[in-house]
Parts: C-alpha cells; sequence; structure tokens
C-alpha cells in the first residue's frame, strides 16, 4: 500500500489567519472588535512576530484595520466603503447570477441550489441568526460555484460581504428584511427558470436596495472614522 501523503504544515501566521476569519465566519469576531496581540499568543501558542504578520496580510485584504491608536480590529465599514463595496458587488453578482442561471438550465448544480433556496428561504419568518447568516453564505457559495467562472470566483470579495452583513443586517427594518425575502425568491426563480438576463437584473436590483437601505441609516452603525457626519 503506497504511503499516505502528508499534508503540507501551515505556517504560524496562516494559522492566524485562519482563526481570525473563521472568528468573523462564525460570528465570535464581529465589526470594529479588537483583536488583542497578547490574547492571539496565548489563544494559539504563537509568537508575537507570526501574528502581526498575520494582522498585517489581513489588513492589506481589507478585513483588519491597523491603527497607531487603537491597535488592531475588525474592519468596520463607513458608508463610503459601503457605497463602494456593493457598486462592485452589484456588477459582479449579476454576473454570478447570469451564467449560474445558463448553466442550471442544463441541469448542473440545480438540486443543489434548489435545496440551498430552501433553506434560506425558512428564515423568511424567523428573524435574525447566525444560522440565517449560514444559509445565505450557502445559498451564494452554490450560485457562484454554478457560474463557473474562476476570475469571478477570485474577485468576489466574500470576507468584506461577511463584514458588511455583520455589521448592519440586524439594524435593517422589517420592510427592508420583507424585501430581501421577496427579492430572494424571485432570484431563485429567474436562476432556476434558466432565465439569465432576469436573474442578472433581479440580483443587482437586490444589490443596490440593499445599498439604499444601508445608506439611510443613522450615523452610529458605521465606523467610528465615519461618524463625524462625513457622507
Amino acid at each position: 500500500m503506497p504511503a499516505r501523503e502528508a499534508r503540507p504544515r501551515k505556517s504560524s501566521p496562516d494559522v492566524v489567519v485562519d482563526a481570525i476569519l473563521s472568528g468573523i465566519r462564525s460570528g465570535r469576531l464581529v465589526p470594529g472588535q479588537r483583536l488583542v496581540e497578547a490574547d492571539l499568543t496565548h489563544s494559539l501558542s504563537i509568537s508575537r512576530g507570526p501574528v502581526r504578520e498575520a494582522l498585517k496580510r489581513l489588513a492589506a485584504e481589507g478585513i483588519v484595520t491597523l491603527s497607531q491608536n487603537r491597535g488592531a480590529y475588525v474592519r468596520s465599514l463607513s458608508r463610503k466603503d459601503v457605497s463602494d463595496l456593493l457598486k462592485v458587488v452589484e456588477v459582479v453578482t449579476g454576473l454570478v447570477a447570469r451564467l449560474a442561471a445558463q448553466r442550471m438550465a442544463t441541469g448542473i448544480l440545480r438540486a443543489e441550489f434548489e435545496a440551498a433556496g430552501t433553506a434560506l428561504m425558512e428564515h423568511e419568518l424567523l428573524g435574525d441568526s447566525p444560522d440565517f447568516m449560514e444559509r445565505r453564505r450557502e445559498f451564494w457559495d452554490v450560485l457562484i460555484t454554478a457560474s463557473d467562472n474562476i476570475e469571478l470566483i477570485r474577485i468576489m470579495p466574500l470576507m468584506q460581504i461577511h463584514l458588511l452583513r455583520l455589521q448592519f443586517q440586524t439594524h435593517l427594518s422589517k420592510e427592508d428584511r420583507r424585501k430581501q425575502f421577496v427579492e430572494y425568491r424571485a432570484m431563485i426563480e429567474a436562476v432556476l427558470s434558466g432565465n439569465g438576463r432576469r436573474a442578472e437584473r433581479i440580483t443587482q436590483i437586490h444589490i443596490r436596495r440593499t445599498r439604499l437601505s444601508i445608506s439611510r441609516l443613522p450615523p452610529e452603525v458605521f465606523s467610528v472614522g465615519d461618524r463625524g457626519g462625513r457622507d
């Protein structure tokens, strides 16, 4: 029997990066939360050098903010950050939906998308929860995979989108939430019908409305640097 190939061991900075990303995905780490070097070195049994390298890497990716006064913290988005991010996401996710609809018309990942859509829609009357966030992430993951475009997958700012959801989802109104699920339902129907142009249009409307809904929120829900009223 051939020897099992050993998996390459992760570097210490990679371990720190994975721990922080895992904390953000699970909701244990939220936008604005401080990342204390001493706590990370203790919990991960890793020296300060790799921790600092990992924090610099995540800062370069727009996931962590480094400040001389505040140290490191999970990035919190300003109004301009939200506007800039969602203008890009509107275009990219629209294309994702169109390509996914075209491929699902041939049956590719159709069952997986139907299951993900059903699981997401079950939360329409349940309110916000970590499980809702996870089901929504799975819904988009299937859609992105179905688009079968490596470059789209590469440029999709998934962690920044997750940070946005963590920061703003609970501040949206009941009417915003109702519209969210109306749009999800229409997106699912368009994708499953194989209507790529309609899927693209509805997805872009969904992202655009989300951007406008967030833009109307009060200053205190945005990043510290945005709270002086700068728009």
